[in-house]
């Protein structure tokens, strides 16, 4: 399972673009089915869509995420379960690791560094190069889900991610 940061739409292209365009789906919010031709996409392509107001659907979700996981499929998600409007790292959302830890899938965190810069979250399309401002994907080491409980995995994911993201990306500290 990839698991990465969330603050562009063009967080998207740049994570398909880290991890190559074949055997993964997505996990997304059941509302992003409503958007024209990325809601038709979301569905034809056989991703995982959550209702996050149907405890029902959120568990039928769950299921069919830990099914892609033990056929061999990779998911991609972004735990933070939206886009952070502030471009700072938001908390995470359990579902993503519950669904690694329950199929004893191994979790890839994925820290995206810049996409707002090229694309904020206020804005319809892309306005700036890829390479302004210095946009990468910094791709970590595999946290194993076997030897850990749930807050566990959720918490070395998190760490990871953070560790790849540049201070105004990374969340700030509660006192």
């Amino acid at each position: 399972m990839f698991v990465a940061n969330h603050n562009s739409w063009m967080d998207i292209p740049f994570l398909g673009y880290a991890i190559g365009w074949h055997n993964y789906k997505f996990v997304a919010k059941k509302e992003l089915e409503k958007v024209p031709i990325l809601g038709k996409a979301i569905m034809v392509g056989g991703n995982v869509c959550v209702d996050r107001t149907n405890r029902k659907s959120s568990m039928l979700a769950l299921k069919q995420g830990m099914k892609w996981l033990d056929e061999g499929v990779n998911l991609c998600t972004f735990p933070e379960g939206t886009r952070s409007r502030s471009g700072q790292l938001m908390p995470f959302k359990n579902g993503a690791f519950k669904m690694a830890h329950k199929a004893g899938a191994p979790v890839i965190p994925i820290s995206i560094v810049g996409a707002a810069n090229v694309m904020p979250s206020y804005w319809m399309f892309p306005y700036r190069p890829a390479g302004f401002n210095g946009c990468k994907v910094v791709v970590h080491a595999p946290v194993e889900s076997h030897d850990k409980t749930e807050e566990e995995l959720a918490e070395a994911v998190r760490q990871s991610i953070i560790s790849g993201l540049p201070e105004e990306q990374r969340p700030m500290e509660i006192n």
